[in-house]
């Protein structure tokens, strides 16, 4: 399921798109439910928010898309990491008609792992597409491609014999990325699922379509991140417990963020 190609552009780009994996019953399940799911809004637990044009349900096992976790994503997680935890949360995210952002970056530019001392690594996001987008401007899952490389230079330059907070790394990373950032939309088909490495820069974009934008989430770690001790080395090498590598390249050759 996952080749040589989607390796390739796993590396450079930080995220690659694996198509045709998910078969159509296991599909039109899915999609029924997030339909389902978005009718009974706002009671099935949904987050309340101020701007609920772009919802989510954070943790939503429906048998449906557990379908989809268990069957389709746990094996090609398999594929790419040496070792994964059997299961992670599964998120529901829509993007209604009618959400705008404030600018051109889209909904809340970040990476996830929040703002601790102690960021809640992992090394894979997977995003299933339940429905189609094919523009910009169709709420769909932003990506910073490259930006992968960039929050790792920034974590690798940390000292090694003092205390990190690299919650406020993170934060500082993102900032500097922020003016010169520009954002990708990757076009999708129904059943299309994003590869995303754990620190590529993501957000929502502006939805100006008739349609809603449905997708599923989901985190996977590979078990020794498990131990919060093991964080600081995958900080500083983000490949690591990943099956394949990069290949390294002169240190010039990498993009540092102050």
């Amino acid at each position: 399921m996952f080749q040589t190609a989607h390796w390739e552009e796993l590396f450079r780009q930080g995220y690659t798109i694996v198509s045709g994996a998910i078969g159509e019953d296991r599909l039109r399940a899915a999609q029924a439910t997030a339909r389902a799911l978005n009718d009974g809004h706002p009671d099935g637990g949904w987050e309340r928010t101020k701007n609920e044009l772009w919802r989510e349900i954070r943790h939503c096992p429906h048998p449906d898309f557990l379908a989809i976790t268990t069957g389709v994503l746990h094996p090609l997680s398999l594929e790419i990491l040496e070792t994964v935890r059997p299961d992670d949360r599964i998120q529901l995210a829509s993007t209604l008609p009618g959400f705008s952002t404030a600018g051109g970056i889209g909904r809340n530019f970040h990476i996830d792992g929040g703002k601790g001392p102690s960021l809640a690594v992992f090394n894979v996001l997977f995003g299933v597409a339940l429905t189609a987008v094919g523009s910009d401007t169709a709420g769909g899952f932003h990506v910073l491609p490259g930006s992968h490389e960039q929050f790792a230079a920034a974590f690798r330059s940390q000292p090694v014999d003092a205390p990190v907070h690299w919650g406020d790394v993170k934060l500082a990373t993102q900032r500097a990325l922020l003016p010169a950032a520009r954002m990708v939309v990757p076009r999708l088909q129904p059943g299309d699922i994003v590869v995303a490495h754990g620190f590529l820069a993501h957000g929502t974009s502006a939805n100006t379509s008739a349609v809603r934008r449905d997708m599923i989430f989901q985190r996977r770690v590979a078990e020794p991140l498990l131990d919060s001790a093991m964080r600081p080395a995958f900080m500083r090498d983000p490949w690591m417990f990943f099956r394949r590598r990069p290949h390294r390249r002169p240190e010039s050759a990498h993009s540092h963020v102050p």
